[in-house]
C-alpha cells in the first residue's frame, strides 16, 4: 500500500472516528481506577481518572499516595457491602490499526496493519487495614503487535508489591496521616509522571528510558541499519519496574494548601550488560529519591506542582575472576554475581501547572552521568579508533507536555475528550567515546494524541484513540546521517 493511500485510510479512520463521537455523545448515559476499583466502590471511573483512564486526577493521585484506601471500614475486603462476587482484578488492551516507518540515508521500512497491544491484568488493592498490594502481569502473546514485525512473547510480572502503610502510628503518631509508609516487591518508581498512567500508548517518554551510547529507535518499528554506538554496562531507566524497598509519605501543607510528597528508595535493579540470553546477571544497586511540593491543590487538575530527583548507583562491569572474569558475554552466567560496579547519578526537576481545571502543562529536566569505565570495561579498553580513551558519558534530556480535557469540545458540545501534545529531548554533553560526535544520538520527539471517551461505567472503560509519533536521532546512520520515525496509531482502547 502506498504512503499516500495509507494516510488517506487514516484520515477516513479518523473523520469517522469524528462524527461517530459526536453522534454517540447523545447515545450512552454520563456515567461519569482500574475497573476493579470502580466496581469494590460503585462508582463511575471518572472520579479518580481526568477524564477517564488511565490518567489519574487530584483525588486518584491521593488515593493512590494512601494505598488504595479512605481510611474507613468500607475499604476492607471483608466489608458487607463487598460481595463474594468482587474479585480485584481488571484487564486493559488496544485494538486497532496501526502505520510505521524508519528512514535514513536513502534506506526506509514501512509497514502498517490492524492489531492489538500486549494485555495487562491487572490486581490492585488491600489485603487488610493499612496492607496494600500491587500486581501487574503481563503475559507473552506471539500474535500481538500490528504487522509491525513487533511481538510479546515472554512473560512478565510486571508489578508485584506490598505496602504498609500508617507507619507513623508504630512511633507514636497519628492513625491515617499517610506520612510513614514502606513497599516491598518490584514497582514503578515514583517518577515525576507516571508513564503507565500516561494517555499516550506506545510512545515512551524518552529521558525516562535513554541510555548514552545505545541508539534510540522509538515508535514500534526498528530494524534499520545503523551505527552500532558504543556499548555502556549501566542499563538502568528511571522508567522501568525496578525491584526493591521505598519509604514514602504525604501530607497536607496549610500554609500552601497542597501536598508535602517524598519517596526514597534502594533498588537492586537485575539485568545490564551481563548475559548469555539477553536477561542480564550484573546487580545494579542504586537510590532514587523524588519530593514535591504542591499549591492550592494536587497540582494535576488543580493547584501547582514543583519537585526534584536524584538517582545514585552502580553497575557491574566484570565477572568474577574465578569464573573467568572479563566484561559482558564472558561467561557470567549466575544472578548478581558481577562484580567491579562502577557509578552512575542521575538529577533532575519537575513541574505541573494548571489552569481552569482543563489544561495541565507539565515537564520534567534531567542531568545524567555515567562513569568513563562503565563504557571502557565493555570495550576491552580501546574505543572505536584503537585508542584508550575514555570519558564520563553526559548527557540531559527532558520532556514538555500539555493536557487538555475541555468541559465541553468547542463547535460539537461534546464532553468526553482529552488532547495532549508532548515535546521530548535528549542532548549529549559528553560521549563516552570522544571518537563520536558530541550530537551523536540526540533526540528530538513529537508526540500528538486525541482520545475520546465513549463508555465510562463502575464495570468497564472504552476509549476512542488516535495517536501520532515522528522522532529524530541525529548521526546514528551507517554514514553518519540522521535516523527518522513516525508511528500512526488509530484504535479502541478498552478496560475490564
Amino acid at each position: 500500500m502506498s504512503n499516500r493511500a495509507i494516510r488517506g485510510l487514516i484520515v477516513c479512520l479518523l473523520a469517522l472516528i469524528g462524527l461517530f463521537t459526536y453522534e454517540i455523545s447523545y447515545l450512552l448515559p454520563k456515567a461519569n481506577a482500574i475497573p476493579a476499583f470502580a466496581r469494590k466502590y460503585g462508582v463511575p471511573c471518572n472520579v479518580c481518572h481526568v477524564p477517564g483512564f488511565p490518567k489519574l486526577n487530584d483525588f486518584g493521585n491521593t488515593f493512590r499516595d494512601q494505598g488504595y484506601q479512605f481510611g474507613a471500614d468500607v475499604d476492607l475486603p471483608t466489608h458487607e457491602n463487598i460481595t463474594m462476587g468482587f474479585w480485584p482484578v481488571s484487564f486493559r488492551t488496544t485494538v486497532g490499526y496501526q502505520v510505521a516507518n524508519v528512514r535514513a540515508e536513502g534506506q526506509a521500512l514501512a509497514s502498517s496493519g490492524f492489531g492489538f497491544t500486549g494485555l495487562d491484568i491487572l490486581s490492585f488493592g488491600i489485603l487488610h487495614r493499612s496492607i496494600a498490594f500491587g500486581l501487574v502481569y503481563t503475559p507473552g502473546l506471539k500474535e500481538a503487535g500490528f504487522g509491525t514485525g513487533s511481538s510479546l512473547t515472554d512473560n512478565n510480572l510486571e508489578s508485584a508489591f506490598v505496602r504498609l502503610m500508617n507507619l507513623e502510628r508504630f512511633l507514636g503518631g497519628a492513625d491515617n496521616t499517610y506520612w510513614l509508609n514502606m513497599r516491598v516487591g518490584k514497582y514503578e518508581l515514583d517518577v515525576p509522571f507516571s508513564e503507565k498512567r500516561s494517555p499516550t500508548l506506545n510512545t515512551p517518554f524518552v529521558m525516562y528510558h535513554y541510555t548514552s551510547g545505545t541508539i534510540y529507535q522509538g515508535g514500534a518499528l526498528g530494524g534499520l541499519p545503523t551505527s552500532a554506538g558504543y556499548a555502556n554496562a549501566n542499563a538502568f531507566g528511571i522508567g522501568d519496574n525496578q525491584p526493591g524497598l521505598e519509604l514514602s509519605g504525604i501530607v497536607k501543607t496549610a500554609t500552601t494548601d497542597g501536598y508535602l510528597r517524598y519517596s526514597l528508595n534502594m533498588v537492586t535493579a537485575n539485568g545490564g550488560s551481563f548475559s548469555n540470553d539477553g536477561g542480564g546477571f550484573g546487580r545494579s544497586a542504586a537510590f532514587y529519591g523524588h519530593v514535591t511540593q504542591s499549591f492550592g491543590g494536587y497540582g494535576i487538575v488543580t493547584g501547582q506542582r514543583i519537585g526534584a530527583f536524584v538517582v545514585a548507583g552502580t553497575a557491574p562491569t566484570m565477572c568474577p575472576s574465578s569464573i573467568g572474569g572479563g566484561p559482558s558475554g564472558t561467561g557470567c552466567v549466575v544472578p548478581g554475581t558481577a562484580t567491579q560496579g562502577q557509578p552512575y547519578t542521575r538529577v533532575g526537576a519537575d513541574a505541573s501547572l494548571t489552569f481552569d481545571g482543563q489544561w495541565n502543562l507539565f515537564g520534567a529536566f534531567i542531568h545524567a552521568v555515567d562513569s568513563s569505565n562503565l563504557i571502557s570495561s565493555q570495550a576491552g579498553g580501546l574505543n572505536a579508533a584503537g585508542l584508550p580513551n575514555f570519558q564520563n558519558a553526559a548527557w540531559n534530556g527532558g520532556f514538555v507536555a500539555l493536557d487538555w480535557y475541555p468541559t465541553q469540545l468547542p463547535f460539537v458540545n461534546s464532553p468526553g475528550w482529552l488532547f495532549s501534545y508532548r515535546y521530548d529531548l535528549i542532548r549529549n554533553q559528553r560521549q563516552g567515546d570522544p571518537t563520536f560526535a558530541k550530537t551523536f544520538n540526540d533526540v528530538d520527539s513529537h508526540t500528538f494524541m486525541a482520545r475520546y471517551y465513549i463508555h465510562q461505567s463502575n464495570r468497564t472503560d472504552l476509549a476512542l484513540h488516535a495517536e501520532y509519533n515522528q522522532y529524530k536521532d541525529k548521526g546514528v546512520g551507517t554514514n553518519g546521517g540522521n535516523l527518522y520515525g513516525q508511528t500512526t496509531l488509530v484504535g479502541l482502547d478498552f478496560a475490564y
